[in-house]
């Protein structure tokens, strides 16, 4: 007969109870959004959390970790325990976009993260302030040329996949832009609704209620086909910018977290996605909710990691270290 030590006995079972229920009051469960409180992004992460709270039976709460265009929540998220206690609700880009751009991103997008599931999808939007007097992409690019002085666009950070847009925007019609990063978008609508910067790229769904206030004009969004949203608003590619930049959101956990752990917190999150009241809420925002697997968003991962890697090089762009 096999013998066993107390200690393999109970490195056996650590994995199985670090988030059962009957361990709900040993530690709150950090979901770690790494920009700032008040936008669109950090509200899906709440109605989350919520479920989770009610799944897991422990604490859930949402911690902003701005900076860096979200590398700052990254890198604390790499650092924590990898026990499904401490996870990183990350946008693409963090992990497909940046690592190209970045030399020292502190972190490895693969080993240093366990795909968990991708919650939803988002098309990009362009907007210019209600003060710039445009209509249409060709309006802007006449506009642009007319004020070189005023020639400069605002984004939610540097290493982001609105920089990208805006710089391919800017070689294809020979402009010579002025970036203007900002932490996250809820930071930067002050100044766009004022028209202290005349335009800025972010997700649609952030923009679209100060769109349809008249706040701000919508005058592109970036994808292969027009917004569900805004079927009015045609796209970048139909005036000749051919980039496509599918923004999305996901769970990650730190690397080396329990497969058993990460395959529960896979179906409370895909369950609190696909739930009827969650997905109309999601879907009022402006956003379409996902709720892979992880497989399959490992699979995502990989391909746009790869997608980036050329427009990045086609770019010539080097982060200022």
């Amino acid at each position: 007969m096999h013998t066993f030590s107390r200690r393999a006995l109970l490195a056996g079972i650590a994995p199985l109870i670090a988030l059962s229920p009957l361990n709900a009051q040993e530690q709150t469960v950090r979901i770690v959004f790494p920009f700032a409180a008040g936008g669109s992004g950090d509200a899906v992460a709440r109605m989350i959390a919520e479920h989770l709270q009610s799944s897991l039976r422990r604490p859930v709460i949402v911690e902003n970790r701005t900076g860096a265009a979200g590398r700052i929540g990254a890198q604390a998220v790499r650092d924590a325990p990898p026990d499904g206690t401490v996870l990183l609700l990350a946008t693409g880009a963090q992990l497909t976009l940046q690592p190209h751009v970045f030399p020292d991103l502190g972190y490895s997008p693969f080993a240093d993260f366990t795909p968990i599931s991708q919650v939803l999808t988002f098309e990009q939007a362009l907007v210019v302030s209600r003060q710039v007097p445009v209509q249409s992409i060709n309006d802007l690019v006449a506009w642009f040329k007319a004020n070189p002085d005023q020639a400069a666009y605002g984004s939610p950070g540097v290493g982001t996949g609105p920089h990208f847009i805006a710089m391919e925007f800017g070689r294809v019609f020979d402009l010579n832009l002025r970036h203007i990063p900002y932490r996250g978008t809820p930071a930067a609508l002050p100044d766009v609704l004022a028209g202290r910067i005349p335009m800025y790229i972010a997700s649609g769904a952030e923009l679209i209620q100060h769109h349809k206030s008249g706040g701000i004009r919508i005058i592109a969004t970036v994808g292969p086909a027009r917004s569900p949203f805004l079927p009015d608003v045609p796209t970048l590619k139909e005036s000749g910018v051919h980039i496509e930049a599918p923004g999305w959101s996901a769970f990650y956990a730190p690397a080396r977290t329990p497969r058993e752990v990460v395959g529960r917190l896979e179906r409370d999150i895909a369950a609190a996605i696909h739930a009827p009241e969650t997905r109309a809420r999601i879907l009022a925002m402006g956003f379409q909710p996902t709720g892979t697997s992880a497989g399959e968003l490992e699979r995502i991962q990989r391909l746009e990691f790869d997608r980036w890697a050329v427009v990045v090089k086609a770019s010539g762009y080097k982060a200022e270290q």
